[in-house]
């Protein structure tokens, strides 16, 4: 079995945990067997002075 690493990322206008779904889910439309996924980075837009939108850099474990 071989592990074959994507990096993605994900947007959401609620959440990082909605990112970071937003990127699995996209993910998942293209490849299968996602068996983990590492959160590298958070960032999020800000429009006065407030959030609005969440950001997730992700890797994605896949086995082919």
């Amino acid at each position: 079995m071989h592990v074959i690493v994507s990096e993605l990322v994900g947007e959401s206008p609620d959440s990082w945990k909605g990112a970071v779904q937003s990127a699995i889910s996209e993910a998942s439309r293209t490849v299968k067997n996602i068996v983990a996924v590492e959160i590298v980075n958070f960032t999020a837009n800000v429009e006065n002075g407030r959030l609005v939108e969440y950001k997730a850099n992700v890797k994605i474990a896949h086995t082919d």
